[in-house]
């Protein structure tokens, strides 16, 4: 972003102006884009798996199709965000939508490996859809933005684990049926991005080319070290050699993006990485980055854990895949009545005791699930403790992201929390394979291991929930002039 002062830029109407139905139907059309999301990244967990046999591919090339989807996440996200800023929020959304959408009836109706690969790069633009919407409901109504995120964070916890369960149901027999599932909610989404309002005025900046390709070239090589490291080896030249390179150029970024006005501080930015100086967008984004580490990491391993028979592991309790997504599926449920209250909650108890329970409430569901693992009711009650402050940070960090910060950069603060969760997930997920290699017994996770990974993810919640504390006290919510 530019260095030089510029008012603030709106030319929506005064809040005020809006009525109560014209609210309610403008989250609802969030929703309705935000279930892609939901719905894009929960059906492949179940089909890609069961696509080997279809397009004649080994686990290295499947997982090579999650690292590919892993890297353009990371990379997405900041540049969608920032085109939001420089040109319109909802622009670049429907563009986004259209994107998303073809990629999900790419694959549908022309299932390969290639239509696959493809698709699933086209599909991660969904990274772009909350900081988007936010930046549209924040000029809109601002009053209503906690609210709004709330919504949109139940919407994808509940399709997340909807698209899952739905497509291991319908690709049981035939997993390139399951592709399916995301196209009526691909129509749905594109339609309801020609419903939003337009809000507020671009700033037709453009992108800062260097520090752009800083920052994401420096992304594919930290992730991708992160990603391959258990399989090329943490000291392989390739992996270190990435590695290197990675945090190299992100610094690189980090220092361009984050200089003081002045001689230098007149060149364009990226992303104005200045605003992590304000105590609460720093808080929040150190707090994203462990709640990341320490929640979404974890999945993969719940599914091991679940599916491994207790007579030759000596843990787990051999249920199916449709078992484990119906527990998954339930586990969604809690997470969206949580992020349905998180608004309610902030209000009443104030966003440092909300984000530091959130913390909370994660390390006591990793203890329960570690101290109660032998006994599916006893580890089920640690997981609905995890879902519970899944969907609460989830809502609350992103809801306070955006706070304080000028209306012409929404998005871009906004993308910059979405940034801390994706480095947080592939930071977590690089830590849990490490202890999961490095514990392996007769290629299975050894007992031993699930208490490490347990007590790790539990020690990160914690820490998430100490770089909460540091929020300020309490801060009102925004509220329409």
């Amino acid at each position: 972003m530019a260095s030089k002062a510029m008012p603030p830029r709106t030319m929506q109407p005064a809040a005020a102006a809006l009525t109560r139905r014209t609210i309610i139907g403008m989250i609802l059309a969030m929703a309705l884009v935000e279930s892609l999301s939901g719905v894009t990244q929960g059906y492949l967990n179940p089909i890609l798996p069961a696509l080997g046999p279809v397009f004649a591919i080994d686990d290295p090339a499947i997982n090579g199709i999650f690292l590919i989807s892993n890297v353009s996440f990371a990379v997405l996200t900041p540049i969608i965000s920032r085109l939001g800023d420089s040109y319109g929020y909802r622009l670049v959304l429907r563009w986004s939508t259209a994107v998303v959408a073809l990629g999900a009836f790419t694959m549908a109706f022309w299932p390969s490996l290639w239509t696959v690969t493809v698709g699933v790069v086209l599909l991660t633009c969904v990274v772009g859809f909350i900081p988007l919407m936010m930046g549209i409901l924040r000029v809109s109504s601002p009053a209503h933005t906690r609210t709004g995120v709330s919504v949109m964070i139940g919407v994808l916890m509940i399709t997340f684990g909807a698209g899952g369960l739905l497509a291991g149901i319908i690709g049981a027999s035939q997993p390139t049926v399951g592709l399916w599932v995301a196209v009526p909610f691909a129509v749905a989404a594109l339609v309801a991005s020609f419903v939003l309002p337009d809000a507020g005025t671009p700033t037709r900046e453009g992108l800062a080319m260097v520090p752009l390709m800083a920052c994401s070239l420096g992304l594919i090589g930290f992730v991708v070290a992160l990603s391959m490291g258990p399989e090329w080896g943490w000291l392989d030249a390739r992996t270190l050699l990435a590695g290197v390179l990675g945090l190299g150029l992100l610094a690189v970024w980090a220092r361009i993006d984050s200089r003081l006005p002045g001689a230098a501080g007149n060149a364009r930015r990226f992303m104005d990485l200045r605003m992590l100086a304000k105590p609460r967008i720093r808080a929040v984004s150190l707090a994203t980055f462990f709640f990341g580490f320490a929640s979404i990491s974890y999945f993969g391993t719940n599914g091991i854990f679940l599916h491994a028979n207790p007579e030759k592991a000596g843990y787990g309790f051999a249920l199916s895949s449709f078992n484990i997504a119906v527990i998954l599926a339930l586990g969604s449920v809690l997470s969206l009545v949580s992020s349905l209250l998180t608004a309610r909650v902030l209000r009443s108890f104030g966003e440092r005791a909300t984000l530091v329970s959130a913390g909370v409430l994660l390390a006591a569901g990793f203890a329960i699930m570690a101290l109660a693992h032998g006994s599916l009711s006893g580890y089920c009650a640690g997981f609905a403790l995890f879902n519970l402050s899944l969907g609460m940070y989830q809502a609350g960090t992103r809801a306070l992201s955006v706070e304080g910060v000028p209306l012409e950069e929404t998005s871009t603060a906004a993308g910059l929390n979405e940034l801390a969760l994706s480095v947080g997930i592939a930071v977590g997920a690089a830590v849990v394979k490490l202890i999961s290699s490095s514990t392996a017994d007769g290629g299975r996770i050894s007992e031993g291991g699930l208490f490490a990974i347990w007590g790790a993810l539990a020690v990160a919640a914690l820490i998430a929930s100490a770089a909460s504390a540091r929020y300020p006290k309490r801060v009102t919510a925004e509220v329409p002039a």
